[in-house]
């Protein structure tokens, strides 16, 4: 069996509707023989899908006039490149509850917050913002936040 590789391609497509992409790509290069084989979502939904096919106007033929998809960037992408986008970023620094964070994206970046709860497999933590009159809860991604304070506890 040989290890022959087949070249990648990205595709640009709207945000949070890459998986609309997907379906219809997939009923299309099934229906029109269309040589695709196979589309990489990443974890991390940023309006870029990954094509593996057997020439670029094969990728170009199976793309044209489908809703939400903005264009084929020209040129064959590394698989290097594909690894990195979709192997999960590992948090650098290990945020605890009652830690001290600053929210570094979204409307609410520079606010402060206490961290209530820290779903690891998620990547996702709890944070009651300091400022505010009333207990707010908002749950976000660990990117998200930044590290301002470790608790006195533990």
């Amino acid at each position: 069996m040989s290890q022959e590789r087949c070249p990648v391609y990205t595709v640009s497509t709207v945000t949070r509707q890459e998986y609309n992409v997907v379906i219809v790509l997939k009923m299309r290069a099934e229906s029109s023989k269309i040589p695709i084989y196979s589309v990489v979502v990443p974890p991390e939904s940023f309006g870029v899908l990954f094509i593996e096919g057997e020439s670029l106007p094969a990728v170009q033929r199976a793309v044209y006039g489908v809703k939400h998809v903005k264009g084929v960037m020209r040129g064959v992408t590394n698989v290097e490149e594909v690894m990195n986008v979709i192997k999960p970023a590992k948090p650098a620094v290990e945020i605890d509850v009652n830690d001290e964070v600053e929210i570094v994206a979204d409307v609410l970046k520079g606010s402060r917050g206490r961290v209530t709860f820290v779903d690891r497999e998620k990547g996702v933590v709890r944070v009651e913002l300091l400022d505010s009159a009333f207990p707010m809860p908002l749950d976000l991604k660990i990117s998200e936040v930044k590290l301002v304070k470790k608790s006195s506890q533990g």
